[in-house]
């Protein structure tokens, strides 16, 4: 009997519906990043596309190498600075993240999505106390009179630098392209190959001056309308200023015709020292008023004697009590977003648990979405709502966890759960054979069929679909083409399926 043809979409531009009641906090949408090296152009990721619900967690799953953590530092707007976005977009607030200065992405960075990185004690100061690393952001950004000059001239401002960024962006190609073809000519490539870099050459110029001749005049009306909006925002915070000096004073005043009634000098003494606290609280985030909320954070991440672990070092503290320490970090901005970069890559199973249950109760109480990226597909069994394989740069399968653990139909993620140490299965765990491909030269056709038996001969010269497995659950694979040879999921996988359903309870 033969099979029925599976649906096909377009991955970037749709990720399929989006549930009723979900809504969509964050949008990638076919995502292609490169580096620029001396060996070569590394096609990093090629594009990716996922929708991060709010509220839920998305795991991000695939070997060192896949594009994991390339994805999330685009995110965060810290990419390498060889690094370059080819195509695609990042949509956080109906904002495209890709385009956006480094002056907005300050505005959103930590504030709206905060990060956890893979090893806790590079992302932590060794020379600085734990509870100076806690607050110090507090108060840098704690300056109330600062804050109202940026929000009124921020309009104007992420608008000048904007319109920079995208004139930068086609400067910068331009720039490559003259590279490449010094490049060729230096080392003496064929005719055809430079005549190839100067046609690039060629196409990159000519969008450059005119994106210069459209945006040239634009940033000098930005330019004019910013210096503008500064004169009325220093007007405005001075007024801000001039009342609450005011106010200190009428209070102050206040507190002395009490002391002229009643001269009790103590009672004056700590009057004035409270008004005084009062109103520097009023111009900025006080020492006192970050450490507050810090020790709070702390005991939040279960960091027991936060009082006297504010005052410690670094190492003094194990790899767990870190990673805990990292997270209090990212928590102290109350952010959308958390990434959290392989997190538990360095700890032991017994603290990778204890983490993996705090992000989870973080999540629910500070109504955050999170991405979780790793390489384990065993450590995001009991957490991950939706979860997608990634391989080569690009999402391979994606889908809800109850669809990738147990209806799973690619064979990188048959591979991934094979290599997973499972103690019901009986079954010899399977290493996935070779190396992941040299992605200077990105291969042709599906990237794993170098390395899958299960590959048949289109693998090795077209690129597969994304196939619709379900309305949540997609793969890109030739095997769910109704032409491809019947082929069976390994037994361990399948018997490990089985034993996960009788310990569910959905499986006699």
């Amino acid at each position: 009997m033969e099979r029925q043809a599976l649906p096909t979409i377009d991955f970037a531009t749709t990720v399929g519906p989006v549930p009723a009641g979900k809504e969509v906090k964050l949008s990638v949408r076919d995502l292609a990043i490169s580096f620029y090296t001396d060996k070569g152009r590394v096609h990093a990721v090629r594009g990716v596309s996922f929708d991060l619900y709010r509220g839920e967690t998305l795991c991000i799953v695939g070997e060192s190498g896949s594009g994991k953590s390339v994805t999330s530092r685009t995110i965060m707007g810290i990419l390498a600075g060889n690094g370059h976005i080819d195509s695609g977009s990042v949509t956080y607030e109906g904002e495209d993240l890709t385009k956006v200065s480094e002056e907005e992405f300050h505005r959103i960075r930590g504030d709206k999505i905060g990060m956890i990185f893979q090893d806790p004690l590079s992302s932590l100061n060794p020379i600085m106390r734990i509870g100076k690393q806690i607050t110090e952001v507090m108060v840098i950004n704690g300056n109330h009179l600062k804050h109202k000059h940026d929000e009124i001239i921020k309009t104007e401002l992420v608008k000048l630098k904007n319109d920079e960024r995208l004139l930068s962006i086609t400067r910068d190609d331009f720039i490559y392209a003259k590279k490449s073809l010094n490049g060729a000519k230096k080392h003496k490539k064929t005719a055809e190959e430079i005549k190839t870099a100067e046609t690039e050459l060629a196409t990159k110029k000519a969008i450059y001056e005119g994106k210069k001749a459209e945006l040239g005049p634009k940033i000098k009306e930005d330019r004019k309308a910013l210096a503008d909006k500064k004169r009325v925002a220093a007007v405005e915070v001075k007024k801000m200023a001039d009342k609450l000096k005011n106010e200190h004073r009428e209070r102050l005043g206040k507190v002395v015709d009490a002391f002229k009634h009643n001269h009790k000098l103590n009672l004056f003494y700590k009057s004035v020292v409270k008004e005084h606290r009062e109103y520097i609280s009023n111009i900025r985030v006080t020492q006192k008023e970050a450490k507050a909320r810090a020790l709070k954070v702390m005991a939040e991440v279960g960091i027991p004697s936060p009082e006297k672990r504010f005052n410690q070092y670094p190492f003094e503290f194990s790899g767990g009590m870190r990673q805990r320490i990292v997270i209090a970090i990212a928590l102290t901005a109350n952010p959308d977003v958390l990434i959290c970069d392989e997190p538990t890559t360095a700890l032991d199973v017994t603290i990778q648990a204890q983490i993996l249950e705090l992000i989870n109760r973080l999540k629910v109480a500070h109504h955050m979405s999170v991405i979780f990226i790793t390489h384990d597909l065993g450590v995001v069994a009991n957490m991950a709502d939706r979860v997608a394989v990634m391989y080569a740069g690009k999402i391979v399968e994606f889908g809800t966890a109850a669809d990738v653990f147990y209806h799973p139909v690619h064979p990188y993620t048959w591979a991934l759960l094979s290599s997973i140490p499972d103690v019901d299965s009986k079954e010899r765990l399977e290493a996935i054979p070779g190396t992941p491909p040299n992605m200077i030269y990105p291969p042709k056709g599906d990237a794993f069929a170098l390395r899958s038996k299960y590959a048949i001969g289109i693998d090795f010269k077209e690129e597969p679909p994304m196939y619709k497995v379900s309305d949540t659950h997609y793969a890109s694979t030739w095997l769910l083409d109704p032409r491809a040879p019947k082929t069976v999921m390994p037994k361990i996988v399948s018997t490990r399926i089985e034993n996960s359903l009788r310990k569910a309870g959905l499986k006699k």
